[in-house]
């Protein structure tokens, strides 16, 4: 008893109460408002911790000195009078209730804030995304536009076969309808992803389905394979209505050129549907055109080309078509498609070849295409493509004027070729032509607002250019909607919006970083790119190595090590390097090799500079240029 009075005679119960209630409001602030200014988690466990071992200290003093009229003293020399001790007492007990009435309004104003959910985008993220469509980066309208007349929608053909096993067989006769239809100057086709993600929605009706993909008209339509028979039946149906406009059932026997031959009769028939009901003059009569003479052959291509617009098994695509091209030698479509797969082998291939002999194929099989039909755009825009993907790696010098020149002659004979858009718009990239390069990747999108490439350059390009409230609806609207792919991911967009738990998912992912054990370190490293990260590069590139992982492959690690200092790599995608988080990459000399290998001083001294960059003489008298 006696230590107890000593204690409460020297005030150490209250000091103590008094430490741990100004210890609780301490970081109550800290956690308010460090996260504003982008303090680590670190610094508040720190202080967390200095708190705590401070309490022992705050107690050993408030034992051994005495708080006196005099200042403080050593309590065996202080005179104190008996009638101060319980004033300064008093004094503790206020400080200690303003100091708890202080943490607790703390504690209910944090309770009855709205919790924040960084992970949503804002609602100025979703009205300027809504509002973007003049920018051709539209999303969705905020009013529902007014439905053109002369608009369709193809929807997958239904296989009513004995063995249903000729769905791929129905939807390539589908899709090829739509492509010709496409074709056509003032119709307006909905996108085949688009209109194919009803094939199990049929319960929606008619004018649900033309409702939801914005069009006037519906065509629907079954295939029946039979032995040697085959029965296609077609309807155009107006969405408005849900009365039909035509329809017809074709039975023919089962060969390539018939197949061809009803499809054509078919967009025919639509055609001149059209032309009875809207005043369209510039409709005219499409034409399918045989591909192939071998029906084997086709069905090997319509099994191929899903695998290839989805960027996914390409090691079986190419093997059905190689099978397609053995039974024609002259099927310009397989062989083009084959040479794309195997130019975009780095990115979502694998077929486990040496650069070099895919790159032989891809020209090989391309000059095939072409020598087969001069007109094929996808082979067109494969030979220009593969140019700047080689040039990008170090392999060749090549001009980004003649790509783009070659992929704009590829679009003008295929406008709806999502692929060559696609390319047309890294290359715009590639030369820092932002707003040019947006209006490729906006309008693949408005073509197929499903075609997970373009998506992805779309909010990339934005992010890029510091639009990131439309960067983030794009690239929520792409996660929702399935318009993405594991190979790409934009971590400075995540790490703007503090999307976490988004980052550490997509760092995770195999094209990156699975197996490191430091994933919150690299999410603290790109909230403030500022700082020195060597140490953490060292460590991720000794991890990488001793894996035996290629660090600078396509969209891989050198995604991630680039903004923290890494200079010696290339930037995997073009728009990415002229963020603001590469300006330490666009002074490096892997920088410029990059303008060397694509000679786009040349292209900017003729079409004009990007913002970032400007012409100089070099100290020799040479003409240069210089980049922020």
């Amino acid at each position: 008893m006696s230590l107890f009075n000593e204690l409460k005679r020297r005030n150490v119960f209250r000091v103590g109460l008094f430490y741990i209630v100004a210890a609780w409001v301490v970081v109550q602030v800290a956690e308010t408002l460090l996260p504003v200014f982008d303090v680590p988690d670190a610094t508040i466990r720190a202080i967390v911790l200095v708190l705590a071992l401070g309490f022992p200290v705050a107690v050993v003093f408030a034992w051994i000195f005495e708080l006196t009229p005099d200042g403080l003293k050593l309590d065996r020399n202080a005179k104190v009078d008996p009638e101060v001790k319980p004033q300064t007492a008093q004094k503790l007990n206020w400080a200690t209730l303003i100091a708890a009435v202080l943490a607790i309004g703390l504690l209910v104003a944090d309770r009855l804030m709205p919790e924040s959910t960084p992970e949503r985008p804002p609602e100025a993220a979703m009205d300027a995304a809504a509002r973007s469509s003049e920018d051709a980066t539209t999303i969705e309208a905020e009013v529902e536009a007014e439905i053109n007349p002369a608009s369709i929608a193809v929807l997958p053909f239904e296989d009513l076969s004995p063995t249903g096993d000729q769905q791929y067989f129905s939807d390539g006769i589908a899709e090829e309808i739509l492509n010709v239809l496409a074709r056509i100057d003032g119709l307006e086709v909905a996108s085949r992803t688009s209109a194919f993600r009803f094939r199990d929605r049929r319960d929606v009706g008619i004018p649900g389905i033309a409702s939801e993909l914005e069009v006037r008209h519906v065509l629907e339509g079954s295939v029946r394979k039979a032995g040697d028979t085959i029965r296609v039946t077609a309807q155009l149906i107006d969405g408005e209505t849900d009365k039909h406009l035509w329809s017809e059932t074709y039975d023919r026997s089962l060969t390539a050129e018939n197949v061809f031959a009803i499809q054509d009769e078919i967009a025919s028939a639509i055609v001149a549907a059209f032309r009875g009901s809207i005043d369209v003059p510039s409709l005219a009569s499409p034409q399918v055109g045989v591909q192939t003479e071998s029906l084997d052959a086709y069905e090997l291509f319509l099994q191929a080309r899903p695998l290839y617009t989805a960027r996914t098994e390409m090691d079986r695509a190419d093997a059905l078509l190689a099978r397609a091209v053995e039974l024609d030698p002259d099927f310009a479509g397989a062989w083009a498609i084959r040479a794309a797969i195997y130019m975009l082998d780095g990115e979502y291939g694998n077929l486990g070849l040496p650069r070099d002999e895919a790159v032989a194929r891809v020209e090989a099989f391309a000059a095939n295409a072409l020598a087969a039909d001069p007109r094929n755009a996808l082979a067109l825009a494969v030979l220009a493509f593969n140019r700047e993907v080689e040039a990008r790696a170090g392999r060749g010098e090549y001009d980004i004027d003649s790509i783009i020149q070659d992929l704009e002659r590829a679009i003008e004979l295929d406008p709806n070729n999502g692929s060559a858009r696609n390319w047309l718009g890294i290359s715009y990239g590639e030369v820092g032509a932002l707003e040019a390069a947006l209006e490729q990747f906006s309008r693949c999108v408005e073509d197929d607002p499903y075609y997970a490439p373009c998506a992805e350059n779309t909010y990339d390009t934005l992010a890029t250019m510091g639009r990131m409230d439309e960067a983030l609806a794009a690239y929520l609207l792409a996660l929702g909607s399935g318009a993405v792919t594991t190979q790409w991911v934009n971590f400075g967009l995540l790490a703007h919006f503090d999307m976490k738990a988004h980052f550490l998912f997509a760092s995770n992912l195999p094209n990156y970083l699975p197996g490191w054990t430091r994933h919150d370190e690299l999410w603290m490293a790109w909230k403030n790119l500022d700082a020195d990260h060597s140490a953490l590069v060292r460590d991720i590139r000794a991890f990488l190595a001793e894996r035996g992982d290629n660090s600078d492959r396509y969209g891989g690690p050198a995604l991630l090590l680039a903004p923290l200092g890494v200079t010696d790599q290339a930037i995997p995608l073009s728009v990415l390097g002229w963020g603001p988080g590469y300006g330490n990459y666009r002074q490096t000399e892997a920088f410029r090799g990059r303008i060397r290998a694509l000679q786009i001083e040349d292209y900017w001294r003729k079409h004009g500079f990007p913002p970032q960059c400007r012409p100089i003489v070099s100290e020799s008298g040479e003409d240069d240029f210089e980049c922020d």
